[in-house]
C-alpha cells in the first residue's frame, strides 16, 4: 500500500493528472478504507468498461478539486473479492464511505450525481 501511494504521489507530482489512488490488492483496498478519517469515493471500474473510460477524466478532476477527499479507483477484475462483498453489479458504479460506513452509492456513469454526492459528504 506505501509503495502504490508512494507511486501515486510521484505521478501526481509528475503530471498533475493523477490524483487517484489504484489500490493492486484488496487488502490494500481495505487499509485505505479504514485508516481515513475523511471521505472515500471508489469508483468501481473495469478496464473494459466504456462508460468507465468516458467517466474517468471527471472523476480525476473531481479529486484535484477536493483534496479533502480519497478518490480511489477499484478495477473489478483486480480486486474481484471487494467487488464481490460490495456486491457491484454494474460499472461504474460509486461507493460513498466515511469512518468505514458506506453512505451513498450512485450505480452508472451519472457524473453529475457524484459530484452532488462528494459535496454533501465531505
Amino acid at each position: 500500500l506505501q509503495q502504490s501511494l508512494r507511486r501515486a504521489n510521484l505521478a501526481a507530482k509528475a503530471s498533475r493528472s493523477l490524483a487517484t489512488v489504484s489500490p493492486g490488492s484488496d487488502a490494500d483496498l481495505a487499509k485505505v478504507i479504514q485508516s481515513s478519517s475523511n471521505l472515500v469515493v471508489i469508483d468501481w471500474t473495469a478496464t473494459w468498461c466504456g462508460p468507465c473510460r468516458m467517466v474517468a477524466p471527471e472523476f480525476e478532476k473531481m479529486s484535484e478539486e477536493h483534496k479533502d477527499v480519497t478518490f480511489l479507483k477499484a478495477d473489478v477484475d483486480v480486486l474481484q473479492a471487494s467487488a464481490q462483498q460490495a456486491q457491484i453489479s454494474a460499472v461504474p458504479s460509486f461507493h460513498f464511505v466515511k469512518d468505514g460506513a458506506l453512505l451513498d452509492t450512485v450505480a452508472g456513469a451519472d457524473v453529475e450525481k457524484v459530484k452532488m454526492l462528494v459535496e454533501k459528504h465531505k
